[in-house]
């Protein structure tokens, strides 16, 4: 079960807001330009994002979205056989002390049930994906009242931010030894016999060469570090590997609250995917 809350008029009441109309600017009009990070827009992927799409780039009412999700258990008892995963989206345009504040995230779904929605969150995220691709690229017209004047408002989704496990539910990836979502096919893992759980290792390989961590043995595991720091694994390269994969829709997760059911396919380090996720729509 699932209640969606439409995302475009959500959109139009903001703007329809003087005060908030002039703050959807403030990423372009209002923040610092410097040498320093102080927003998502001095980051290198907005800029990459600008210089691609430099029609969208040139109006700064053109907004660019979060999406964060994963689950909780409404009545506070871990026994309890409910799962809730609420989806939320945030508006990076405005200032970094309020994209975050209650007033400005938008609860855009909340997915209810007796089980998790596992891979199958695809079925759920459809009606925000479609309003998601109407804001791209011909977008909606809405009303500024800042600018007192109608405009074409458009919009993407600038990022995702989930912890792993819920990762993995939004873009497919399998579990086991390779399912670092930043190190892919190079991440390195350990078996904990005694907790018997798997943990991530070797992470001084992310320090330069000559850092004095990397030949420090007693400190650490007892062995040097001569490893490189794993490969960039581009958009393109992911892309490659889950487009002839189906979407998962109507499959039943493999995910259960108080249980989890092992999937064969997920223990298997020739298999890195379970299906091509929904967001892949998105033309961008």
């Amino acid at each position: 079960m699932a209640w969606y809350f439409p995302l475009i008029p959500h959109l139009r009441h903001l703007f329809a807001s003087r005060k908030d109309a002039q703050l959807l600017r403030w990423h372009m009009e209002g923040r610092k330009q410097d040498d320093y990070i102080r927003h998502p827009a001095d980051s290198t992927q907005w800029h990459i994002i600008n210089h691609k799409y430099g029609t969208f780039a040139e109006d700064p009412r053109n907004l660019q979205f979060a999406l964060s999700t994963d689950g909780m258990n409404p009545f506070g008892q871990m026994s309890s056989s409910h799962s809730v995963w609420p989806v939320l989206v945030s508006i990076y345009n405005l200032p970094p002390w309020l994209c975050n504040k209650r007033k400005y995230m938008m609860i855009s779904m909340i997915i209810s049930g007796l089980h998790q929605p596992g891979i199958d969150i695809d079925e759920y995220l459809r009606p925000l994906v479609d309003d998601l691709k109407t804001l791209w690229p011909e977008g909606v017209q809405v009303y500024d009242a800042y600018k007192r004047a109608p405009f074409t408002l458009r919009g993407l989704l600038f990022t995702t931010i989930t912890d792993i496990p819920g990762g993995r539910s939004v873009s497919g990836q399998c579990k086991g030894e390779k399912d670092c979502p930043h190190c892919l096919d190079d991440t390195e893992t350990l078996w904990l016999n005694n907790s018997k759980k798997q943990v991530y290792v070797h992470h001084r390989r992310f320090l330069p060469d000559s850092h004095a961590y990397r030949q420090m043995k007693r400190q650490f595991d007892g062995t040097r570090e001569l490893a490189k720091a794993p490969r960039h694994f581009s958009a393109a390269y992911v892309y490659s590997q889950v487009k002839d994969l189906p979407n998962a829709h109507g499959k039943k997760s493999t995910t259960t609250l108080g249980k989890r059911k092992r999937n064969k396919e997920a223990v298997d380090p020739k298999i890195r995917w379970k299906k091509k996720s929904i967001l892949w729509e998105l033309p961008y």
